[in-house]
């Protein structure tokens, strides 16, 4: 008898390396300290003991490079699955400092198709790992009893840090980052993306 899964509106979180990511990321972290220090206090939504900018880095020169490759890679993961033509890819960004013993509680991002984080500077692997959480909330009524976890039975998913490696995912996935628990930095950039239709010209 053979048995055959078939996975059934399955969770898909894309990754990139840049491969130029040392020259590339040792410009940006210098605006992202630059940007911390006009304003120290940022703001306060998921971050635990980290500043976090406002939401403005899609309109700052010195972040132009960044904001070029988050709307080409969404553009390339829309492209591959089948979203409309001609769309415009509107974004917001902004930067996440984490010192140690920072973290970002879970949750998730409302109103954008894509949700993402860039890393630039960090100390892998003890400044912590984003994770996932299963989605169907349904799922947590029971748990399986499997000696260990599969990507059938397991409730949240960790993936490593790398700087220069950017995540991009559902913005309706919930999502969190551990403490940093190294003697750095958690240097990264979040941002969400929203593809609209094109306006007729006129």
């Amino acid at each position: 008898m053979q048995i055959q899964p078939r996975a059934l509106f399955p969770t898909y979180v894309w990754t990139t390396l840049f491969d130029d990511r040392e020259a590339f990321n040792a410009k940006l972290v210098q605006a992202c300290y630059a940007l911390r220090d006009q304003d120290p206090r940022g703001v306060a939504n998921t971050n635990v003991r980290g500043w976090q900018s406002p939401n403005t880095l899609q309109g700052l020169e010195a972040f132009a490079d960044i904001n070029l490759r988050i709307v080409q890679v969404c553009q390339r993961i829309a492209e591959s699955q089948k979203f409309m033509p001609n769309l415009v890819f509107q974004h917001q960004a902004w930067v996440n400092i984490n010192p140690p013993g920072a973290s970002n509680k879970i949750h998730y991002h409302a109103n954008c198709h894509f949700s993402g984080i860039y890393y630039i500077s960090l100390k892998a692997p003890e400044c912590g790992s984003i994770f996932f959480r299963d989605p169907r909330v349904a799922s947590r009524m029971l748990t399986y009893p499997a000696t260990e976890p599969t990507d059938f039975t397991t409730e949240e998913v960790r993936l490593a840090p790398e700087a220069g490696r950017m995540y991009v995912f559902p913005g309706w996935l919930e999502h969190g980052v551990e403490e940093n628990l190294s003697g750095e930095d958690r240097v990264s950039i979040a941002f969400n993306v929203l593809a609209s239709p094109r306006l007729p010209a006129g």
